[in-house]
């Protein structure tokens, strides 16, 4: 049968790792799998004589340990193994898994795309995992990001379409529609490339689908990692990398998780302690003063680095009309934004603000 030549399969290739000898029993106590092919065909006396409605689904006979499981909930084999150890037992429950995964993927007809949706979803184990690459050809140890693209409404599969033409399947870079609203892109790392060279190709895809198909997006970028069995890291990472590149306005809609230092670090302060802290500086004289011309003029100014004369030009105001300004400020909150330790500080009290309103709204 076709479902027993496919755990033959995945038995030829655990085998060899665990070293240890494994056979598979059908529910008539017959060998039909096995790490010793000759064995196929043998009976299997333990099996045969399993009480199937009073015994465990585990148990021990003469030095060997038996784990019975089904598929899809009808077909029942068991699973044997030499020795009698926890080890032992953790071997069948896996190799169980991984057969499950392998016999299922026939039937749903996996492709590559499917399996990289496993793999961040940390829907397969590391065993599992080697035999999926193998069997869909993903190279383990060739260095590869994830590229989170998100969209602002329901439009992820018109932006997959899109991109399918950027990104064709057959030149090692793969292109998953997540869901509704998201598209993943697994993009293969060469040599010559870096994190900067990321940013710029997520800036082109972003300006290709506006222009294309009018749709916003932004994009978070995960760290390249050097095998597949990181890819989930990379994927975590791009999705944090929207979480916090949004929170805190972030300047443009393109969000690299390692240029984000400073607002994954404040992400990760309690909010008791922002809500403390934030208390202490923006009282009620500080929010009648900080109005939503005061804070087009602070990041305006934090724009140009503290420059003075450029941030009235951009503003179209006088000169003299910004340092009024800045007095203002100064006065309702004690900082001098034009002192560079002040305007830090300032900085930082505003986006643990942003973080206490978007926790608590």
């Amino acid at each position: 049968m076709l479902t027993e030549q496919k755990m033959q399969k995945v038995l030829d290739r655990v085998a060899s790792s665990i070293e240890v000898a494994i056979d598979i029993v059908d529910a008539s106590g017959m060998i039909v799998a096995s790490s010793d092919r000759e064995k196929v065909g043998q009976a299997e006396p333990a099996v045969r004589d399993y009480d199937a409605i009073n015994a465990s689904l585990t148990f021990v006979h003469n030095g060997r340990t038996y784990l019975k499981f089904s598929i899809d909930n009808a077909m029942a084999y068991f699973i044997v193994m030499d020795g009698v150890s926890k080890a032992i037992r953790n071997y069948c429950m896996l190799l169980a898994s991984i057969i499950e995964l392998y016999l299922k993927s026939n039937i749903q007809k996996l492709n590559r795309e499917e399996v990289v949706r496993r793999i961040v979803l940390d829907q397969v184990s590391d065993l599992e995992l080697q035999e999926l690459a193998r069997e869909y050809k993903l190279e383990p140890d060739i260095a590869r990001c994830v590229l989170v693209i998100r969209t602002d409404n329901m439009k992820a599969e018109q932006v997959y379409k899109l991109l399918l033409k950027v990104f064709p399947k057959n030149h090692g870079d793969i292109l998953v529609l997540f869901d509704s609203r998201t598209v993943i892109l697994v993009k293969r790392i060469f040599d010559e490339m870096n994190e900067d060279e990321l940013e710029q190709m997520a800036a082109a895809i972003e300006e290709t689908v506006l222009n294309e198909t009018t749709v916003k997006i932004c994009i978070g970028i995960g760290r390249i990692k050097p095998s597949i069995f990181q890819l989930r890291e990379s994927y975590l990472e791009a999705m944090q990398a929207i979480e916090v590149g949004l929170m805190y306005d972030v300047i443009g809609r393109i969000y690299r998780y390692d240029s984000l230092l400073l607002e994954r670090f404040l992400h990760e302060i309690p909010v008791q302690i922002s809500r403390k802290y934030c208390e202490s500086i923006f009282n009620e004289e500080a929010k009648k003063v900080l109005n939503e011309e005061m804070i087009t003029t602070i990041n305006k100014f934090f724009e140009n680095n503290l420059n003075l004369s450029e941030t009235a030009r951009q503003l179209y105001i006088h000169r003299n009309t910004l340092v009024y300004r800045l007095d203002k400020i100064q006065k309702a909150l004690g900082l001098d934004l034009r002192n560079f330790h002040d305007a830090v500080t300032f900085k930082i009290m505003m986006m643990l603000d942003k973080q206490k309103r978007e926790c608590y709204s």
